[in-house]
């Protein structure tokens, strides 16, 4: 088979061992891979990577003891591996293993899972749609839910990448009002077509008041910042109404400056850290990319594995949401 391989800003292709079955651990053919933010990483480092790639859909083609997954069956991958023992585990919250076995990439033709990490795709929901139920939705959807967001809530969204584009079509299928920001004018226009109500430049002087503005002076009630952008992070902070509840989704492995008393315990304000949703979840997926009519607008390339350096070459040039890579053409 085929595999992506990245670094130093390249990617190609090289050939890899066909995986093999073995008890809880079935392979699937992949149909669709998308790009993921934290690709980049692997993208731009100054050696080479293998084993990336954590989001897809696809069909099982070979078992060896699975109990509950057979050939044919379509399927979306989740994006890591689990013990399936630990208390995390069983609650559906796998991301927070501390006992992961190792786990090989979807970036490639064919992939070993563990069957019980692999969702059920319905037959009505097709292979692109389907590649969205990962980095696509679900770190927004736990976020959201997190937040208690509702047909009543007011939800700021700062940064407008694909895992903050899902937070805007989520929350709009929430039927809430969302505030969106970003640096980026594509972005921008991209989260208007899915439904924002407001889309504001996250550089322009003044954009804190505008929210406020925009919220009759209070803030905000809840915000989710998808950027891991110290500037967006302090934004969707600052902007919080009184007893407002925030969200950090993005990426961001330094700090930002935080005042206990100033920032949280005078405004009773709560903050939540969502990685990814619980797998009891997965339904409410499905029934999204049935329902949202412009769930398709949160994808904008698909890209063959043949033209895999003009895929992340796109993605870089964040001008685009979710690049879908095909493993077959």
């Amino acid at each position: 088979m085929k595999q992506v391989v990245l670094g130093n800003e390249r990617a190609w292709l090289e050939d890899a061992p066909d995986p093999e079955p073995s008890g809880e651990w079935i392979v699937v053919r992949m149909t669709r891979t998308p790009i993921c933010g934290s690709d980049m990483y692997a993208f731009r480092a100054r050696e080479t990577i293998y084993g990336g790639g954590h989001e897809g859909v696809g069909e099982v083609v070979a078992v060896d003891g699975a109990r509950h997954r057979r050939p044919g069956d379509r399927v979306a991958l989740n994006g890591s591996s689990g013990c399936g023992t630990c208390q995390s585990c069983l609650a559906g919250d796998y991301i927070l293993c501390t006992a992961k076995p190792p786990f090989s990439g979807h970036f490639q033709h064919y992939v070993r899972i563990q069957e019980w990490l692999c969702m059920p795709l319905p037959a009505d929901i097709s292979w692109d749609l389907g590649a969205l139920m990962g980095c696509g939705l679900c770190p927004a959807f736990e976020a959201l839910k997190r937040l208690g967001v509702t047909a009543f809530s007011t939800v700021l969204v700062t940064g407008l990448g694909p895992v903050g584009l899902g937070a805007v079509a989520l929350a709009k299928f929430l039927n809430a009002r969302v505030i969106a920001a970003d640096v980026e004018p594509w972005r921008r226009q991209r989260a208007e077509e899915i439904g924002a109500d407001v889309v504001l430049d996250a550089a322009a002087e003044g954009v804190l008041a505008a929210v406020r503005d925009l919220t009759e002076g209070r803030g905000v009630p809840a915000a989710v910042d998808c950027s891991g952008n110290p500037a967006a992070e302090r934004l969707a902070l600052d902007a919080l109404a009184p007893r407002g509840r925030l969200a950090f989704v993005g990426e961001n492995l330094g700090t930002i400056e935080v005042s206990p008393s100033n920032d949280l315990i005078r405004r009773d304000v709560e903050i939540h850290g969502a990685w990814h949703f619980n797998l009891n979840d997965a339904h409410h997926l499905v029934t999204f990319l049935r329902r949202f009519p412009q769930a398709g607008k949160l994808i904008s390339h698909t890209f063959g594995f043949t033209q895999v350096q003009e895929a992340f070459d796109t993605f870089a040039s964040r001008q685009a949401a979710k690049v879908l890579l095909d493993p077959w053409s």
